[in-house]
């Protein structure tokens, strides 16, 4: 298994996909710090510039002039959509923005300190709460920051600041990470869940009756991993990280694939906060750089010496 410990040609040696850059979208006045498709297609992105911004796409190709959609007060760190279609957006002072179909947007307090998870029908912040949207009825309360969510067929947990992941229908918390568990998901084709944070590591649970038992853990960037996602095919996984790489995983042997990178790809300059799959084959990731950028995983040759 090959990881952040490698040596640099040990980790463009495995090569088996060959990325291309391409676009790039620019617009935001800051970092960048959430990405989300539409259910029109669109993507949808959110910084530090408080900006909601929807970029369109038409005929295969990405508009490169974003339209900002709405702008709260604070920074705006998670972003989803709801299946009715209205967009909800975690700010830095602890509201949520929510925009409707029809363009009408207004912010609502949620979480004191910062609201850093947002689902269609729950949000979680800085006081350790998991709350309904938008009534406000608190589901369940732990120590720290909540930073991540996931629900699978086995049960639902909550990452936390403190590196714990906690059970929200009873049970035991895991100690997961050293550090704030920044992302948790379930790993495509099997039965496992996976979890990954600021010591850079990819953790995998097995989920029981018991809660979670390690099952392996291994480096995976050389700083905090702030997103993970599996493509939709199942296939890859895909982490994006602090030390301004994207990594691509295959999901059934957890070998890495590529690692996506200065100097050998034209990536990320700063650290890279978000990520999101447009299709089994295409990635948007997004930084502290201020840049969306859109990697077609097949889509060219690899550069030369990787």
């Amino acid at each position: 298994m090959t990881g952040a410990e490698d040596s640099p040609s040990q980790d463009r040696s495995v090569g088996r996909l060959q990325p291309r850059l391409h676009c790039t979208l620019e617009g935001h006045q800051g970092a960048v710090y959430d990405l989300v498709v539409s259910d029109e297609g669109d993507l949808l992105s959110v910084g530090g510039d408080g900006l909601l911004v929807r970029w369109s796409r038409v005929e295969g190709a990405w508009n490169p002039r974003g339209l900002a959609v709405a702008r709260a007060a604070a920074p705006l760190f998670a972003v989803c959509c709801t299946p009715d279609g209205a967009v909800l957006a975690g700010t830095g002072d602890g509201g949520v923005l929510s925009l409707g179909r029809d363009g009408a947007w207004s912010v609502k307090p949620a979480h004191p300190g910062g609201t850093y998870v947002v689902t269609p029908m729950t949000t979680g912040g800085a006081d350790g709460k998991w709350l309904v949207w938008p009534n406000g009825t608190c589901l369940a309360e732990v120590p720290g920051r909540l930073r991540c969510h996931v629900k699978t067929e086995k049960g639902e947990w909550l990452g936390t600041s403190e590196g714990r992941l906690h059970p929200l229908h009873g049970g035991s918390a895991v100690q997961a990470h050293e550090g704030a568990v920044r992302a948790v998901m379930a790993w495509p084709g099997k039965e496992a869940l996976a979890s990954a944070g600021s010591d850079g590591r990819i953790q995998i649970w097995k989920q029981d009756r018991g809660g979670l038992s390690p099952v392996l853990s291994m480096d995976a960037h050389k700083g905090s991993i702030y997103r993970m996602a599996p493509s939709p095919d199942g296939r890859w996984v895909a982490t994006c990280s602090r030390d301004k790489s994207l990594a691509v995983w295959d999901a059934e042997g957890l070998d890495l694939v590529v690692r996506i990178a200065r100097p050998h790809w034209p990536a990320h300059t700063r650290s890279v906060n978000a990520m999101c799959w447009l299709s089994p084959d295409m990635l948007a990731t997004a930084g502290d750089d201020g840049r969306i950028l859109i990697w077609d995983l097949v889509g060219g040759e690899a550069p030369a010496g990787v």
